[in-house]
């Protein structure tokens, strides 16, 4: 494959059409959230949902075409959607789910049970759970819907990564047939299923790419499995293990490395990371993992020239002057790793309501086919799209396609894709600077601050616009002002 095809894949249902991850969301999220609705107060939406997840597998084991017919698999899904089950207990039904799946336990991971709570409630009421399940067109479709609802209640800073920001990462990677896949935080497995949906649309075959992840949670390590096996993806799943204290792959290296790990993580090094690494850019420091996992990716990438890697990072690691992390980010770029900076919108990731960066490694920037007729070594593109994302829920933004695109499409230029124009610098957009460039403004490489400010030709009229703006403005905070003190007052009150 070109280079000039980066970023010009996009999630399709099976029937051809391009679908945002929004309107895979959409399709199958009614009659999902009617089945959450109908057991609440019977459920946590955490149980309900994961017994979802289970009679998805349960649904994809049963029907898979292998000629197992009477299988335990088959035997189960019928046995659940049978009238018989409904008059016995909760905890019934969930053994003869596990019973149905244990031949798929034994290929994969074994599967976590659901809170005794079961035994209270009644088979009946777990009904609209099966109803759906039974119901829905694409079982993959619905997972997909499930781990929406996963994402929009998860605490703390355990999610999974938007189906938008997997889009983006897999067409900026562009993985190949018999290339091996890593992602060493991998969650849901998302990454992995885009890995593989990419290699297809380029014309490869189920299990022309090995897919391997990791993650630290078990809860993870199985959504991923079943993510896997829901989308008709095989892959080698490790954990729970924290990559950084217990690598599981330790003597591979990865022609791709995808990952969105943890940010800021506090207490990664707890677990005797010293016996694990020897940190090629300086150890990181203890109470702070952004750049151990910098080290790790780089570290898994293959030596070969084709090696590359795509890392999702807070904003602060882009310009942080703290020196062990000032040090680690210099010595990626003085090692010319570093090929590109890439700041994203806030609010594309849940509970990050600041931009995040998107940083891409390579093995080598010289030209080739894989890579394009630009020799890049000694340089690194930084790209501004913070002001990209589009507003799909309260309080939810995604980066739409054309934004994808254009991320895509300005690397690809850079890199000297065939298929692209020449690469210019954009004022406001995106700016390719020299090693020494960086090493001058002391290895600052967040782009909002180095690729200056868009131009712009004063239009009739913008000067009475903007005074508009700002006076309505000016309105909605006196009137905050005026409910934040009566909120004092009332709590002054009280004391």
């Amino acid at each position: 494959m070109s280079a000039g095809m980066m970023g010009r894949a996009r999630r399709t249902h099976p029937g051809g059409i391009r679908w945002t991850g929004a309107e895979v969301e959409k399709a199958s999220k009614v009659s999902l959230s009617h089945a959450l609705d109908a057991v609440r107060g019977v459920l946590t939406q955490p149980d309900a949902v994961h017994l979802v997840m289970l009679l998805v597998l349960l649904r994809h084991e049963a029907q898979r075409d292998d000629g197992a017919h009477g299988s335990r698999a088959e035997r189960a899904w019928s046995g659940v959607q049978g009238r018989g089950l409904w008059t016995r207990d909760g905890h019934d039904v969930l053994q003869e789910i596990l019973r149905g799946l244990e031949e798929w336990q034994a290929r994969h991971v074994e599967l976590r049970d659901l809170p005794p709570v079961l035994t209270d409630v009644r088979g009946s009421d777990l009904e609209p759970l099966v109803h759906c399940v039974s119901e829905a067109r694409e079982v993959a479709t619905l997972f997909e819907s499930c781990l929406g609802h996963v994402q929009r209640s998860a605490k703390g800073g355990d999610y999974y990564t938007p189906m938008d920001i997997a889009d983006l990462l897999s067409g900026l990677m562009e993985p190949r047939r018999g290339e091996r896949v890593y992602d060493p935080a991998c969650g849901s497995g998302g990454f992995l299923v885009k890995a593989e949906e990419w290699v297809r649309a380029q014309g490869g075959q189920p299990g022309d790419t090995a897919l391997y992840g990791q993650d630290s949670n078990r809860a993870a390590v199985e959504t991923a499995a079943i993510n896997l096996t829901v989308h008709g993806v095989s892959g080698s799943l490790h954990g729970p293990a924290s990559s950084l204290t217990d690598d599981r792959f330790r003597e591979l290296t990865f022609d791709v490395v995808l990952a969105n790990p943890p940010f800021n993580q506090t207490a990664w090094s707890q677990q005797g990371w010293e016996r694990h690494h020897a940190w090629r850019y300086g150890a990181p420091p203890t109470g702070n993992a952004n750049f151990a996992w910098a080290q790790h990716v780089v570290s898994k990438m293959s030596p070969k020239r084709s090696g590359r890697a795509a890392l999702l990072l807070p904003t602060a690691a882009a310009s942080t002057a703290r020196p062990a992390e000032l040090r680690i980010r210099a010595g990626l770029v003085e090692d010319d790793t570093l090929s590109s900076v890439i700041e994203l919108p806030a609010g594309l990731l849940p509970h990050v309501r600041n931009p995040v960066t998107l940083w891409l490694f390579n093995s080598s920037k010289k030209d080739r086919p894989s890579w394009g007729d630009n020799d890049r070594s000694g340089y690194v593109l930084l790209i501004d799209a913070s002001d990209t994302a589009v507003k799909v829920a309260r309080g939810r933004r995604a980066l739409p396609g054309d934004a994808q695109d254009r991320i895509a499409d300005t690397v690809a230029a850079w890199r000297g894709a065939r298929d692209q124009g020449p690469y210019k610098d954009v004022p406001g957009w995106c700016r390719s600077l020299t090693v020494q460039e960086i090493a001058a403004q002391n290895y600052d490489v967040l782009p909002s601050r180095r690729v200056g400010a868009p131009a712009t030709e004063p239009g009739f009229g913008d000067d009475d616009e903007k005074v508009g703006d700002l006076t309505q403005e000016l309105y909605s905070l006196f009137g905050a002002s005026r409910r934040l003190e009566a909120e004092l007052r009332d709590l002054l009150d009280q004391w």
